[in-house]
């Protein structure tokens, strides 16, 4: 098992369909994730066979990620990184947009496991993860735009 995990759920007081239209459309992050600068599509499939995003964050730094799964049934995606600044050498994730009881409304479940490459660097890892990736889109998806 990982020795790194973080999960972060909320709930989104805006309607599924939007919400799940934005997280769906994986190489376009950077239009709702405020780290995220630029986003685009690799032309080569990743090391699993999966679509490639490349992503240059607000501070210059360049994540490579793998789309492992789009299932439009639990409106979820499961991706990969390949390549990042970050000290990890494993990294998977999964968000999911979940319908709420209340109308115009849903709920994010977010989900990373990783292997940080110091195990001094797992909490560091954990609180940027879970605040400034998980926390922070979850908080732009809920803006209208």
């Amino acid at each position: 098992m990982p020795a790194g995990q973080v999960t972060v759920e909320d709930d989104i007081s805006r309607p599924l369909a939007s919400v799940w239209e934005k997280v769906e459309a994986f190489c376009d992050i950077a239009d709702w994730h405020p780290l995220i600068a630029h986003s685009s599509r690799e032309t080569e499939p990743g090391p699993e066979g999966g679509i490639v995003r490349t992503l240059t964050t607000r501070d210059g730094g360049v994540i490579r990620e793998e789309l492992l799964a789009c299932d439009t049934t639990t409106r979820s995606v499961r991706y990969a990184i390949i390549t990042s600044p970050f000290p990890v050498t494993f990294y998977r994730a999964k968000i999911q947009v979940i319908e709420n009881r209340t109308p115009g409304s849903c709920r994010i479940h977010w989900t990373a496991e990783f292997e940080p490459q110091d195990q001094k660097d797992a909490d560091r890892l954990r609180a940027l993860f879970r605040d400034d990736v998980f926390k922070a889109g979850i908080r732009a998806l809920d803006e209208d735009s």
